[in-house]
């Protein structure tokens, strides 16, 4: 799936099948093939689990108490967690690594035109008919130009990004190279230290028909985004859906 991806990403950007190969350690014949295709090949889906899947919020939070990795591994015991204490210790040092970048200070980066656009939203309560509604706000934003489109939709679901994203692209008349987002569980399976990302196949696929290159903010770091930053109400003009 991400190299069918990567192979129609680097094709729209003009690169050649000998080239795009070579990047990606592919035979030419199944860069062709790939190229071919409407649709991603068939694979077989593979769970991902991480042994503090659950307690993710508990650590933040004795994290913020400063409790010491041996008392959060106590703890978490209580809770249920079966892992290591090695793996308690990794998760810690890598918030507190997360906390300390965060505290510096970031630097405004500006990409060329056509580079990048990048995606965000924000749930609304609306009083309707004399009930409250819940509705999602998203935001896509051109980088270099700053303008910006907006839509509205009842659900969060993968299919319902992806058809905010599309409708921006055709306001816009076009898409840019990139798509920088935050990790949302719609597009984002995990994100490892390593700052490999496993995108769902739904994304991927959506990502390689347009040639987008998808690329999720590293983890507790949503600056590295910047330009698209939880749209309110005062941002956005709904008659129109486009707002720049």
């Amino acid at each position: 799936m991400y190299m069918w991806q990567q192979t129609k990403a680097l094709r729209a950007r003009g690169e050649s099948i000998k080239k795009i190969a070579r990047l990606l350690k592919l035979s030419k014949n199944t860069v062709r093939k790939y190229l071919r295709a409407d649709v991603p090949p068939k694979i077989k889906k593979r769970k991902y689990d991480k042994p503090l899947d659950g307690y993710e919020a508990n650590i933040v939070e004795m994290c913020e108490k400063r409790y010491i990795g041996t008392r959060i591994y106590e703890e978490l015991k209580k809770l249920g967690y079966k892992g290591s204490l090695s793996v308690v210790h990794r998760y810690v040092a890598r918030i507190k690594e997360e906390d300390e970048i965060k505290s510096r200070v970031t630097t405004r980066v500006e990409t060329a035109p056509g580079k990048q656009m990048q995606y965000d939203w924000k749930e609304w309560r609306l009083p309707v008919s004399g009930r409250e509604v819940k509705i999602y706000l998203h935001e896509v934003v051109l980088s270099y130009s700053r303008l910006k489109h907006y839509s509205y939709s009842l659900s969060i679901n993968c299919q319902d990004v992806i058809r905010a994203i599309e409708a921006a692209i055709v306001a816009f008349g076009g898409t840019a190279r990139e798509l920088i987002f935050d990790n949302p569980k719609q597009m984002v399976i995990i994100q490892q230290r390593d700052r490999i990302v496993r995108y769902t196949d739904e994304f991927l696929k959506f990502c390689g028909l347009y040639g987008i290159e998808p690329e999720a903010c590293a983890v507790y770091r949503a600056r590295t985004k910047g330009k698209a930053e939880r749209p309110s109400p005062g941002t956005c003009r709904p008659e129109s859906g486009i707002s720049g």
